[in-house]
């Protein structure tokens, strides 16, 4: 007889984090009039969903598999298991919970992790040197940096199966082929370890659905051209969790659908979400994890929307489920190469300035924020790059701010917001 309740202990956090997003719902159901900032109330209940179903498959003793943001959760559904993505739980804590995760920081802190490494994994793994997360297995990919890097072998301290993916340097048709076998061999490896058989047909299923996503995604990346945007600035961030927990998933074509048609309305009238759109901002890397009230501050005190951030650019072709396994990983290792900061951080830095340039003109941007974290040592040297050739390029200024995207003790959320002020001053 499984003891459901110990079970479900496996993961606590996972029960914080449902309880926090449930408590947000039921406040904005309650609170915001119906046809305002509708990202919170459709993202909260897909949310709800996925999370309670992964503490459900907790309790019925399935294995509690931790991934990498970097692997997309889509592919582990080739197993009957709970996945559970690092990097969200630490930073939707950070932004759900009224003291954030410092605590869990600074535990992981004193045990001896290096303060200045990635706060995205840092979370998680004082939770787990706590108990609170006991994982059977972890898969990630040898990227996107070496934060990342250095930081996920600390989960063998635990005594818990860590399954690497080799990941390539350089964005070639060799690159994807070699990165293709390299997800094949792990999705194998990890098999072994929760003693389970990869079923690849109901994997493609939920590849199916991700790319019908896709196209939603790209709809509404297009409609966010229009002069006022008519997606609002909280959308980005619950469409970064989207992108990272419900990939995959019912829930996430639910959201994705239901906003495109809101969006859609928005567009026919000519209506910006939050009042005047005074200027149209782009954030290149990051959004500010441990405070998303600040997207909303932005569109009401200052009119500035923010256009799109990492989470929201990269969109990349329909994976091909139809012509073979080898055709299959090629597409899926090209869509995992070009993921959210996977395709920035593990090549050259020339494509990303050319996509901050092109993203400039196409979409009509007064400026770009740049949001420099203290764990993404390997993008350091270039925001000032960047900055120069937004200036030279196309005449916009860029905003930088250093800071812990998901610790606000390194820059306060007031210093932020003051930065940003007297930045759009300089613009209006």
């Amino acid at each position: 007889m499984i003891d459901k309740t110990k079970m479900e202990d496996r993961v606590i956090p996972y029960k914080m984090l449902l309880e926090t997003i449930a408590t947000t719902c039921e406040l904005t159901e309650r609170i915001l009039p119906e046809q305002e900032i509708p990202s919170i109330k459709i993202g909260t209940k897909c949310f709800e969903s996925v999370l309670s179903e992964a503490i459900e498959k907790a309790r019925e003793g399935l294995p509690i598999v931790g991934y990498s943001f970097a692997f997309p959760p889509e592919y582990l559904y080739c197993f009957d298991c709970v996945p559970v993505c690092i990097e969200a739980v630490s930073y939707f804590l950070a932004a759900l919970l009224p003291e954030g995760v410092e605590k869990y920081y600074d535990i992981i802190n004193n045990w001896g992790h290096p303060y200045h490494t990635c706060s995205s994994q840092k979370g998680v793994m004082a939770m787990t040197l706590d108990d609170l997360f006991k994982f059977d297995a972890i898969i990630c990919p040898t990227g996107p940096c070496d934060n990342s890097a250095a930081s996920y072998p600390f989960f063998k301290y635990k005594d818990i199966p860590l399954i690497l993916s080799d990941i390539p340097f350089l964005h070639e048709e060799k690159s994807y082929e070699y990165y293709g076998k390299q997800l094949k061999l792990t999705l194998y490896e990890l098999g072994k370890v929760i003693d389970q058989e990869p079923d690849f047909n109901r994997m493609k299923k939920h590849i199916e659905i991700e790319n019908q996503v896709q196209k939603i995604q790209l709809e509404i990346f297009e409609l966010k051209k229009a002069i006022p945007c008519p997606v609002e600035n909280l959308f980005n961030a619950f469409s970064a969790g989207a992108t990272i927990l419900m990939a995959g998933r019912p829930e996430n074509y639910t959201f994705y659908t239901e906003m495109l048609e809101i969006i859609k309305k928005r567009y026919k009238r000519g209506e910006h979400s939050g009042g005047e759109e005074k200027i149209r901002s782009i954030w290149p890397y990051m959004l500010i994890f441990f405070d998303f009230a600040i997207c909303e501050w932005l569109e009401r005190e200052i009119g500035m929307s923010i256009l799109f951030d990492i989470f929201n650019y990269n969109l990349t072709e329909p994976i091909n489920t139809k012509s073979g396994l080898d055709t299959l990983f090629k597409g899926m290792a090209k869509r995992t190469m070009d993921f959210p900061m996977m395709k920035q951080s593990t090549q050259f830095f020339d494509p990303f300035i050319d996509d901050c340039v092109k993203f400039a003109k196409d979409f009509s941007a007064d400026c770009f924020i740049y949001t420099s974290h203290i764990g993404c040592k390997q993008f350091g040297s270039v925001p000032q790059i960047l900055r120069e050739a937004l200036k030279d390029e196309v005449g916009i200024p860029m905003l930088i701010i250093e800071l812990d995207v998901g610790d606000q003790r390194m820059t306060s959320i007031k210093m932020i917001k003051n930065k940003i002020k007297m930045f759009a001053n300089t613009l209006l």
